[in-house]
């Protein structure tokens, strides 16, 4: 049994699903920021204001889910309902986190079909440089945590020129491969961390199959039947197994294939969809119900909304069925040295991703006054680091029409 508060496992203390939901509805409306200040929330709310487990669990579920593919503090929210509840409180766990800002960011990929025109509004524009500096700021953070010594530099290096050499789709796939596996062969720093769940006999192969099942679904669907809400699913459940971190990371694979493969969307569009979700709380990986709505902005509001909500939900589908399958014996897993140090690889090989996706669009954008003006505000905000992500796009998005509105003048 995973480690939990003593009180609860006694039965001391009361647990009401439907006041843990509200608890989980409240912290989706305060989580800002990405993985580490999801945590910040998780801790204040659901450990110490409403003990539904303890600190030392709350840890011990981030480093679960920071071995795993998928978007780690959704997954941990996501696996404290799988200890209080199973699976179907996981589900809906998932649900209400996850819905309210799905539900936004559906809406703003309809928005310029609303508006009876291509691309987004011209006051929206700071969000392109605004994303870009966002995009800078985590490739610098990531780059520095993850590029410890040379083997890690390297690897690096190699997700870097993978984005910026590389056209095939399944290239950033085969990159994080090749980081894992360089990277337990050659690694002889990284040590196994201390066993603190306890091991389960059982194996859920049903998950398993599931797993499998869904990715042969959107594979042999987008192949045979030719749709295009196929092609979506398949996407942005390819993303959801074979991203590990933050929304940062999967900006490399979203804009590799939707903007510069498939040409779904221009970058400019990718860009501000982006930037906004900075602002808002909950799951960054939300950013797929925007990008899943853009891949069908020729097919009518309906196909729209569809393809957002598959993109959206979709992207979180792999890693909540990886967690169910891996949570039962989690604890002999992570004692195998060769998991901490695939870990590192891929790590590091995600960090080049990201570093490479900064050059592309630092290339490729408009450096237009205002534009200029707005990255480099937002760069200098972030790396103050006082200011939060919300009042970033808040301050950035009224200088930038100050300056729209003096420069029409």
């Amino acid at each position: 049994m995973p480690v939990s508060d003593t009180k609860l496992e006694k039965g001391e203390c009361s647990f009401s699903r439907g006041k843990y939901l509200k608890d989980v509805f409240l912290c989706s409306l305060v989580a800002f920021g990405g993985p580490e200040a999801h945590l910040g929330v998780f801790l204040e709310r659901l450990v110490q204001k409403k003990k539904y487990l303890t600190e030392k669990a709350l840890l011990e579920w981030m480093a679960l889910c920071s071995f795993l593919p998928g978007p780690t503090s959704t997954q941990v929210i996501t696996a404290i309902g799988l200890e209080r509840g199973g699976r179907s409180l996981a589900l809906l766990t998932l649900l209400v986190w996850a819905l309210p800002v799905i539900l936004f960011m559906s809406a703003l990929s309809m928005l310029p079909a609303m508006l009876g025109q291509e691309g987004l509004p011209q006051w929206l524009g700071f969000l392109i440089p605004l994303a870009a500096a966002f995009v800078g700021w985590a490739a610098w953070s990531l780059g520095r945590k993850v590029t410890t010594d040379l083997l890690t530099f390297g690897l690096w290096a190699h997700g870097l020129a993978v984005v910026m050499l590389a056209e095939s789709p399944w290239s950033i796939p085969l990159a994080f491969v090749a980081g894992g596996g360089l990277s337990v062969f050659l690694d002889r720093e990284t040590k196994p961390t201390e066993q603190s769940f306890s091991i389960r006999l059982s194996t859920p192969w049903v998950v398993l199959g599931l797993f499998i099942g869904f990715l042969y679904l959107g594979v042999i669907g987008s192949v045979y039947s030719g749709d295009s809400l196929f092609q979506t699913f398949e996407r942005f459940y390819r993303y959801g197994y074979l991203v590990f971190g933050g929304g940062q990371v999967v900006v490399p694979l979203m804009q590799g294939e939707l903007v510069q493969s498939a040409k779904l969307m221009s970058q400019d569009e990718f860009l501000a969809g982006f930037g906004l979700v900075q602002a808002l709380p909950g799951p960054m990986f939300s950013f797929a119900a925007y990008a899943g709505g853009l891949c069908e902005q020729g097919g009518g509001w309906i196909r729209q909304f569809c393809g957002a909500m598959i993109g959206g939900w979709a992207i979180f589908l792999p890693g909540t069925l990886l967690l169910f399958f891996v949570y039962p014996f989690w604890g002999k897993l992570k004692s195998y040295p060769w998991a901490a140090k695939a870990q590192r690889g891929v790590n590091a090989v995600a960090g080049g991703l990201v570093a490479g996706v900064l050059v592309q669009i630092l290339i490729n954008m408009n450096w237009a006054r205002e534009n200029a003006l707005a990255f480099v505000l937002t760069l200098g905000l972030l790396m103050g680091r006082r200011v939060p992500a919300p009042f970033i796009v808040v301050v950035v998005g009224v200088l930038y029409g100050v300056v729209l509105y003096f420069a029409a003048k």
